[in-house]
């Protein structure tokens, strides 16, 4: 399958525009699960190499069609595997000497019939296959995955529809958008009404609303039909939302995640499927519910373009003047710093804020 790029920025193959290859960082990388492709990109006995976090990752698929991540370099001398690597049934096989590692990154055979040396390792990496998207579990101190990423149920939605975007942004950034009422009508001309205030538990957090729109003739008659959604995300940068339409019949659902792919860029992945009740059991997650699937999808990217060229210009703001109607921000930013293990984190965020900035209240959240 290929995956739609409708980039910000057209990262290419010779890299980053040199504009944006000198941009600031934005802020220190979190821990958890971040996705570095689409499942439909990774057929069986591919290898691909994605960038996380300014280091290259190598992903491939073995023959039994489990998906595998390792670190891109041979620990014999030093080949990177993205680069003529090859799959070998549930092994990877370095370019170089031909020395092959097993799923637990173990040598298993030389490229001369020699025994494999023990301590030729490859570091290998936790991965799942979720939704569509294939995720690597990063954490600064080098701990084993935290939490699970929430998995649901498939059956009788249509396949996810795979769609990523490369933007100048930062993952904590993003997300805040979901907690940031202040900037609904301004940017985005929809009033948004609370079902569920949102809530913050563990490695996650979440809230339930529908939206409106803010004015126009029509706005009435399009209340009637207005969506309900529901938002989860867990951890920096990973989420997933519930949208239902009653009165179309109509369920639809996204996987979303934003991916640090160096200390200023980012890839904004999701996928979608829907699930049109109307049309009966057989009917309702075939061509009509995918053919919905990718109709929110662009108006998704419609319109949350608009936010682009504010996140890309935008300071993050240390102590934000907040005034009634801005949304629990603060709660969010406090809720994210459990994301952050690297010692000196804080002060790399701050750092990355405008050092002119005075303390502030926090002010009403509204």
């Amino acid at each position: 399958m290929r995956v739609r790029k409708t980039g910000w920025y057209d990262r290419g193959e010779a890299g980053l525009p040199p504009s944006m290859a000198r941009l600031s960082p934005r802020g220190p990388y979190a821990d958890g699960w971040f996705p570095l492709a689409a499942s439909g990109e990774l057929r069986r006995g591919r290898v691909l190499t994605r960038r996380l976090m300014d280091e290259d990752v190598v992903l491939y698929r073995s023959a039994s069609g489990r998906v595998r991540a390792t670190r891109a370099h041979c620990p014999h001398m030093g080949a990177h595997l993205g680069y003529g690597g090859t799959v070998c049934g549930e092994d990877i096989r370095c370019p170089f000497h031909h020395f092959q590692f097993g799923p637990d990154g173990t040598c298993v055979r030389t490229g001369y019939g020699t025994p494999p040396p023990a301590k030729a390792r490859l570091a290998t990496l936790d991965c799942r296959e979720v939704e569509g998207l294939v995720f690597v579990w990063r954490h600064a101190l080098g701990k084993p995955p935290q939490w699970e990423l929430d998995v649901r149920s498939g059956a009788g939605f249509s396949r996810p529809y795979p769609t990523v975007r490369a933007l100048v942004e930062y993952p904590q950034d993003v997300i805040e958008n979901i907690v940031d009422y202040g900037h609904f009508v301004p940017i985005h001309g929809i009033r948004h009404e609370v079902v569920e205030e949102p809530w913050f538990d563990g490695h996650r957090m979440g809230t339930t609303y529908r939206f409106h729109p803010a004015k126009g003739a029509d706005a009435a008659r399009v209340s009637s039909v207005a969506p309900l959604v529901k938002v989860v995300v867990q951890g920096i940068g990973v989420g997933y939302t519930e949208i239902e339409v009653a009165q179309l019949g109509l369920r639809m659902r996204t996987r979303f995640a934003v991916t640090p792919v160096d200390a200023a860029h980012v890839d904004l992945r999701m996928t979608t499927s829907a699930r049109c009740a109307r049309l009966g059991p057989r009917g309702a997650a075939g061509l009509p519910a995918e053919l919905a699937a990718r109709a929110l999808t662009w108006l998704f990217w419609f319109d949350t373009r608009k936010d682009f060229p504010i996140w890309e210009h935008r300071r993050y703001a240390q102590q934000p003047r907040l005034a009634k109607g801005d949304g629990p921000v603060v709660k969010f930013r406090r809720w994210s710093e459990q994301f952050y293990s690297a010692e000196g984190s804080a002060d790399a965020r701050a750092g990355s804020a405008d050092a002119g900035d005075p303390p502030a209240a926090e002010g009403p959240t509204g």
